[in-house]
């Protein structure tokens, strides 16, 4: 007890507060842009905050010139708010017209606000991979797990890509008539079997669940920037962890310039 109490007496003085010099920070363009075959341009436009600030919404940036250039073609993308409801995303930079659906070369951005500050950034279409098949599985009946509580896992299947083997996996569940998010996973193929990649879930799904099975063929630049922000979101929550820089796919910001391949299907999960 003696011990304890001579712990907690010495404990007491070890709080106190300490005022910090912080340099001036300074603040960069943050851009977010995916670029769809056949689908018209979308992006995002805003402005970093300090770590500390009071802030929760990224601050908007409307007086910028935003254009995207494709061998001849240039694509100037005015201010104009635009709500996503199928991804839960913002935009403020959009156009009505669409990028082609067989689109060739290398598409560059180009961003300049009016401060000066300018965001470059270039990318290509990769090839399109469809999802060759989706199965599931309920977990064993002999495990003592009651066949109305019993969970499956899902599986897909996709062929390896020949010119940059990363990806990514979305699975939304129906509900009402909404579908909610219950996987988002990005990965790089590593092992294959007969040029063929196989991808799983947690057992976590239900009979009857109706899913949306979402591939994502993704360039390598997106797969190390969104890697890059959990680091730095596991980072910042984490007191003891070395500070994480978010590795960028343009210069002169923050951010993504980035094609977007995907495929799709639809099931019914039954046992």
């Amino acid at each position: 007890l003696n011990i304890l109490l001579a712990f907690f007496l010495v404990s007491c003085g070890l709080e106190r507060d300490i005022d910090l010099d912080l340099p001036k920070y300074d603040k960069k363009l943050v851009v977010e842009c995916y670029l769809e075959r056949g689908k018209p341009i979308k992006l995002l436009l805003t402005e970093s905050q300090e770590f500390l600030s009071s802030s929760i919404i990224p601050p908007d940036v409307p007086n910028a010139t935003v254009k995207i250039t494709n061998g001849n073609k240039v694509y100037n993308i005015p201010y104009r708010p635009e709500v996503d409801s199928a991804f839960g995303k913002i935009y403020n930079y959009t156009t009505d017209e669409n990028i082609p659906i067989e689109p060739q070369g290398e598409f560059f951005l180009e961003i300049t606000d009016s401060k000066g500050r300018k965001i470059t950034g270039k990318t290509n279409f990769l090839e399109k991979l469809p999802i060759n098949e989706v199965t599931w599985e309920f977990e064993d009946k002999d495990k003592e797990i009651k066949e109305d509580s019993a969970e499956a896992l899902i599986i897909m299947r996709h062929p390896v890509s020949p010119s940059g083997n990363f990806y990514r996996f979305i699975i939304n569940k129906k509900e009402k008539d909404t579908y909610t998010n219950q996987l988002d996973f990005i990965y790089r193929g590593i092992t294959a079997t007969n040029g063929e990649i196989s991808i799983g879930t947690a057992y976590r799904f239900k009979d009857k669940d109706t899913l949306q099975v979402l591939f994502f063929h993704i360039e390598k630049q997106f797969y190390t920037y969104i890697r890059s922000v959990e680091d730095a979101r596991d980072a910042a929550g984490n007191p003891f962890a070395q500070p994480a820089p978010i590795l960028s796919g343009v210069e002169g910001g923050i951010g993504i310039f980035t094609t977007i391949q995907s495929d799709e299907k639809y099931i019914v999960v039954t046992k």
